[in-house]
């Protein structure tokens, strides 16, 4: 794929969480499959746990085969996961290119996003142990929005929160629910393959830029400034 999208094209960009700033993977399949199973359904294939990574962690809860799934027991299955999560904190790794690209994006005067499908408390949770929380400035959760991605509605906020227009952001993310997002909102899009999501997958939403590793992601940033006048966006 060409790459002809230049990231001093744009004023703000919005990242997703897990997959593109953070490797979550091992923490996501095994707090999940201990929850899954806690709550009397059946050990989930790994395969099927990484599909669901992007939507957010309630409706991945409704779709798997635990019995009698209430309104009660589907709030006590998502504070159980969450405990899990931070369990197993230790195995979340970041993707220290992706998180230098965030910061050099803040260093070059560009506004700063997170949209992600992690709910305002899973959110808290992960910023205590982000190292680049103090370079952000939103964050939009599935808690803010009545309709999380793939719908634009997260997308749409972010831009609203920063003060931008659509057409004046690009959004990074590792999943088809980000590439939708953006794309329905009427950003840019940045593909990321080397989180949870299937590459092929990717490719089929034609995102304007994959990239297939973070120090992609960081040389891709870092050309576009170098190759523009450093100077403070308004």
């Amino acid at each position: 794929m060409p790459n002809r999208l230049s990231l001093s094209d744009f004023r703000a960009v919005l990242f997703d969480v897990d997959g593109t700033l953070v490797n979550s993977v091992e923490v996501i399949v095994c707090g999940l499959d201990e929850t899954i199973v806690h709550f009397g359904g059946p050990k989930p294939r790994r395969e099927t746990i990484l599909a669901k990574i992007g939507s957010p962690l309630r409706v991945q809860l409704h779709e798997y085969e635990v019995p009698e799934v209430t309104e009660d027991k589907l709030e006590k299955m998502f504070h159980f996961a969450i405990e899990r999560f931070d369990a197993y904190a230790e195995l979340e790794v970041p993707f220290q290119a992706a998180v230098n690209t965030l910061h050099l994006c803040k260093e070059r005067g560009m506004k700063t996003a997170l949209v992600t499908s992690k709910s305002r408390s899973e959110l808290v949770s992960f910023f205590r142990r982000f190292p680049a929380t103090e370079v952000v400035d939103v964050a939009v959760t599935s808690s803010d929005v009545a309709h999380p991605k793939p719908h634009p509605e997260s997308a749409e906020l972010a831009c609203q929160w920063l003060g931008v227009t659509p057409q004046e952001a690009v959004l990074v993310g590792d999943s088809v629910f980000d590439v939708c997002c953006a794309r329905s909102a009427g950003l840019s899009t940045v593909a990321v393959s080397y989180g949870a999501a299937n590459r092929s997958m990717l490719e089929a939403e034609r995102p304007d830029l994959l990239l297939h590793t973070p120090e992609e992601l960081f040389d891709w940033a870092e050309t576009a400034f170098l190759q523009s006048p450093c100077h403070e966006r308004s």
